[in-house]
Protein backbone atom coordinates (compact mmCIF):
# COMPACT_ATOMS: atom_id res chain seq x y z
CA UNK A 1 0.00 0.00 0.00
CA UNK A 2 0.95 3.36 -0.68
CA UNK A 3 0.09 6.88 1.26
CA UNK A 4 -2.82 7.37 -0.74
CA UNK A 5 -4.32 3.61 0.55
CA UNK A 6 -5.35 2.48 3.98
CA UNK A 7 -6.72 -0.67 5.42
CA UNK A 8 -9.14 0.38 8.20
CA UNK A 9 -9.06 -0.18 11.94
CA UNK A 10 -12.49 -1.72 11.53
CA UNK A 11 -10.85 -4.68 9.04
CA UNK A 12 -7.63 -5.30 11.50
CA UNK A 13 -10.00 -5.79 14.04
CA UNK A 14 -12.21 -8.03 11.73
CA UNK A 15 -9.03 -10.09 10.98
CA UNK A 16 -7.54 -10.32 14.05
CA UNK A 17 -10.92 -11.68 15.31
CA UNK A 18 -11.17 -14.24 12.36
CA UNK A 19 -7.68 -15.38 13.19
CA UNK A 20 -8.68 -16.04 16.74
CA UNK A 21 -12.05 -17.24 17.11
CA UNK A 22 -14.23 -19.46 14.98
CA UNK A 23 -17.40 -18.08 16.04
CA UNK A 24 -16.03 -14.76 14.35
CA UNK A 25 -15.17 -15.21 10.66
CA UNK A 26 -14.42 -12.64 8.19
CA UNK A 27 -16.49 -10.45 6.25
CA UNK A 28 -16.28 -11.08 2.55
CA UNK A 29 -16.18 -8.26 0.26
CA UNK A 30 -19.09 -7.56 -1.92
CA UNK A 31 -19.04 -3.93 -2.98
CA UNK A 32 -16.66 -1.04 -4.06
CA UNK A 33 -17.78 2.67 -3.15
CA UNK A 34 -16.91 5.91 -4.95
CA UNK A 35 -16.46 9.06 -3.83
CA UNK A 36 -15.55 12.68 -5.02
CA UNK A 37 -14.48 14.01 -1.29
CA UNK A 38 -10.30 12.84 -1.74
CA UNK A 39 -8.69 15.69 -2.97
CA UNK A 40 -7.90 18.88 -1.37
CA UNK A 41 -8.50 22.14 -2.49
CA UNK A 42 -5.46 21.49 -4.98
CA UNK A 43 -6.65 18.89 -6.20
CA UNK A 44 -4.11 16.45 -4.45
CA UNK A 45 -5.23 13.39 -3.44
CA UNK A 46 -5.77 13.53 0.37
CA UNK A 47 -4.10 10.75 2.86
CA UNK A 48 -6.60 8.03 4.14
CA UNK A 49 -7.10 7.18 7.83
CA UNK A 50 -6.83 3.62 9.49
CA UNK A 51 -10.09 4.95 11.59
CA UNK A 52 -12.24 6.42 8.62
CA UNK A 53 -15.33 4.33 8.84
CA UNK A 54 -16.71 5.79 5.04
CA UNK A 55 -15.51 7.96 2.31
CA UNK A 56 -15.35 11.78 2.65
CA UNK A 57 -18.21 12.16 0.01
CA UNK A 58 -19.66 9.05 -1.04
CA UNK A 59 -21.19 9.04 -4.61
CA UNK A 60 -22.39 5.26 -5.07
CA UNK A 61 -21.37 1.67 -4.32
CA UNK A 62 -21.60 -1.08 -7.08
CA UNK A 63 -21.25 -4.70 -6.48
CA UNK A 64 -17.86 -6.55 -7.18
CA UNK A 65 -18.07 -8.30 -10.33
CA UNK A 66 -14.80 -10.69 -10.20
CA UNK A 67 -12.18 -11.42 -8.01
CA UNK A 68 -8.79 -12.43 -9.21
CA UNK A 69 -5.32 -13.36 -7.82
CA UNK A 70 -2.73 -11.83 -9.40
CA UNK A 71 -0.15 -12.51 -6.38
CA UNK A 72 -0.33 -15.14 -3.23
CA UNK A 73 -1.68 -12.43 -1.27
CA UNK A 74 -3.50 -10.40 -3.27
CA UNK A 75 -7.20 -10.26 -4.17
CA UNK A 76 -7.97 -8.09 -7.22
CA UNK A 77 -11.79 -6.52 -6.87
CA UNK A 78 -13.40 -5.42 -9.99
CA UNK A 79 -16.24 -3.27 -10.38
CA UNK A 80 -17.88 -1.28 -13.03
CA UNK A 81 -19.30 1.86 -13.31
CA UNK A 82 -22.22 1.95 -15.62
CA UNK A 83 -22.54 4.17 -18.81
CA UNK A 84 -25.52 6.24 -17.38
CA UNK A 85 -24.60 6.58 -13.89
CA UNK A 86 -22.27 9.65 -12.56
CA UNK A 87 -22.28 11.22 -15.38
CA UNK A 88 -20.03 14.56 -14.91
CA UNK A 89 -18.86 13.42 -11.17
CA UNK A 90 -15.07 13.58 -10.69
CA UNK A 91 -14.10 10.02 -8.61
CA UNK A 92 -11.44 10.76 -6.54
CA UNK A 93 -11.78 8.22 -3.46
CA UNK A 94 -12.85 4.14 -3.43
CA UNK A 95 -12.97 1.92 -0.90
CA UNK A 96 -13.94 -1.67 -0.18
CA UNK A 97 -16.87 -2.90 1.69
CA UNK A 98 -17.72 -5.85 3.33
CA UNK A 99 -20.77 -7.73 3.55
CA UNK A 100 -21.45 -5.90 6.57
CA UNK A 101 -21.45 -2.87 5.39
CA UNK A 102 -17.91 -1.33 7.13
CA UNK A 103 -15.45 0.46 4.70
CA UNK A 104 -12.15 -1.50 5.62
CA UNK A 105 -9.76 0.07 3.13
CA UNK A 106 -9.82 3.28 1.19
CA UNK A 107 -7.69 4.75 -1.59
CA UNK A 108 -7.71 8.53 -2.84
CA UNK A 109 -6.18 9.41 -6.11
CA UNK A 110 -6.27 12.08 -8.86
CA UNK A 111 -9.74 13.06 -9.98
CA UNK A 112 -11.39 10.95 -12.92
CA UNK A 113 -14.25 12.50 -14.61
CA UNK A 114 -17.30 10.24 -15.99
CA UNK A 115 -18.29 11.13 -19.06
CA UNK A 116 -21.64 10.56 -20.77
CA UNK A 117 -21.63 7.37 -22.34
CA UNK A 118 -18.08 5.65 -20.99
CA UNK A 119 -19.31 3.28 -18.14
CA UNK A 120 -15.43 3.05 -15.97
CA UNK A 121 -13.88 -0.49 -14.68
CA UNK A 122 -12.18 -0.16 -11.76
CA UNK A 123 -9.64 -2.36 -9.71
CA UNK A 124 -9.14 -2.71 -6.41
CA UNK A 125 -6.45 -4.44 -4.62
CA UNK A 126 -6.45 -6.22 -1.67
CA UNK A 127 -3.12 -6.85 -0.07
CA UNK A 128 -2.23 -8.84 2.70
Amino acid sequence: MNENSVITKTRRRKLCMAASDPEKPLAVITHVAFGNGGVNGSGEPLVPLETQTALNSELARYEVESVTYPAETTARYAVTIPKDALVGEEINEAALVDSDGDVVAIKTMYPKKKDEDVSFTFEFDDEF
